[in-house]
């Protein structure tokens, strides 16, 4: 029954993801399907057997280095294509796939009260031989679709929307991939001018398990998951005399396009600076890209407002950033008073300034953001960037 059941699954979705899912619903387990790299090609959870190591798995596209050493281990070791082992309380169940005479990957199933135990073995074995089978055929169809090439595609901004992205990554773990952030990583540190790129790649590679890092217009892209651990990445950035721009939360792997730019743009600004040998939130810098993004800001900044910063430009005066400080503190003179570490009689004389001298009311609603935007851009003009970053 269950052999019928799987085939007529195979013959009519022609898709290894549904087929695992019939799979995993059938056996009454997670299922896992890796190629001969232990990459995720498809899983499926049923019945609410969503364990913890199902989902790392699933969302660092790539099963635990423990688990894989362990397969590969018991896979050496045994004549036939099915073999069992215990690994944090589980058992898993892994069926050996092939094509032909080549091994592409194994089916893993995962239980906790050895429940799979109870299926014929002929099932297991005629279950991994269709998904070899449609393994095999969906590798075929994307051949030229790696996934290097595909998250290239991606951020060259080549897909029109994600629907689009995840039917060309059907065949590969991209679709369930789920990372928490992406980090952008220059590879020019002085630690590293003799070496080879690859070596710093395959050490990023092994250091931070399912970041897949990869070589983009000169620059490596890595993925950081839930349990990666940032101080480690910034140690790590340290000793190899790195600069590392960590992007924002990922709500998926397909948002990264619409973010890829400006983190982009934040570490093209710290090697500007010579920032080098640090890990940095592209966020802390999101304010002030997006000042430096305005392209001809003279058109936003007010009249009254540029002659009061020409004003302080002759007389070495502080009146644009008293007006910038007292916007940004809501309108509260002791807060301004702090921010510039300038007396209370001091401030008030600048204010009544601004108001005789140049007509300006910055007490009005209205008023707000085109004061604070114009006295903004022209303390960037200066170049008090630390103004902007957070």
């Amino acid at each position: 029954m269950i052999s019928e059941q799987l085939l007529t699954s195979f013959l009519q979705s022609n898709s290894l993801s549904a087929l695992v899912e019939t799979v995993s619903i059938l056996f009454d387990a997670p299922v896992i399907v890796v190629d001969e790299a232990f990459r995720i090609a498809a899983g499926f959870a049923s019945n609410g057997h969503d364990y913890k190591e199902y989902r790392t798995a699933v969302r660092h596209g790539q099963l635990s280095f423990e688990a894989a050493s362990k397969i590969s281990e018991k896979s050496e070791k045994i004549s036939k294509d099915y073999f069992c082992f215990e690994q944090n309380n589980k058992n898993y169940y892994a069926a050996t796939l092939h094509t032909g005479e080549v091994m592409t990957g194994y089916m893993i199933l995962l239980s906790e009260n050895q429940g799979v135990e109870k299926i014929p073995e002929s099932d297991l074995v005629f279950a991994a031989a269709l998904v070899s089978k449609q393994l095999c055929l969906e590798k075929h169809q994307s051949a030229s679709n790696t996934v290097e090439q595909l998250l290239i595609t991606l951020l060259n901004g080549e897909f029109t929307d994600e629907e689009h992205f995840r039917l060309s990554a059907a065949s590969t773990f991209l679709p369930n991939f789920k990372p928490h952030f992406f980090a952008l990583v220059d590879a020019a540190g002085e630690e590293n001018l003799n070496a080879p790129d690859d070596m710093l790649q395959r050490s990023l590679e092994s250091s931070f398990h399912g970041s897949y890092p990869f070589f983009y217009r000169g620059r490596i892209i890595m993925f950081i998951h839930e349990d990666h651990d940032l101080k480690y990445l910034e140690d790590f950035a340290k000793n190899k005399n790195l600069c590392i721009v960590v992007s924002p939360k990922l709500d998926s792997v397909f948002a990264a396009a619409g973010i890829y730019k400006t983190v982009s743009r934040v570490m093209d600004y710290l090697l500007l600076k010579g920032r080098k040998g640090i890990l940095e939130h592209s966020q802390k810098y999101a304010v002030l890209m997006a000042l430096k993004g305005i392209e001809d800001p003279d058109t936003v900044i007010l009249p009254e407002i540029k002659d009061m910063w020409e004003y302080d430009e002759k007389n070495s005066s502080e009146l644009c950033l008293t007006m910038y400080f007292y916007l940004v503190c809501h309108h509260s003179l002791i807060e301004t008073c702090e921010r510039l570490y300038a007396h209370r009689n001091t401030v008030l004389y600048r204010m009544k300034k601004m108001k005789e001298d140049f007509g300006l009311s910055p007490e009005l609603a209205e008023n707000h953001i085109s004061y604070l935007i114009s006295c903004a851009l022209l303390l960037l003009k200066d170049g008090n960037d630390d103004l902007f970053i957070l």
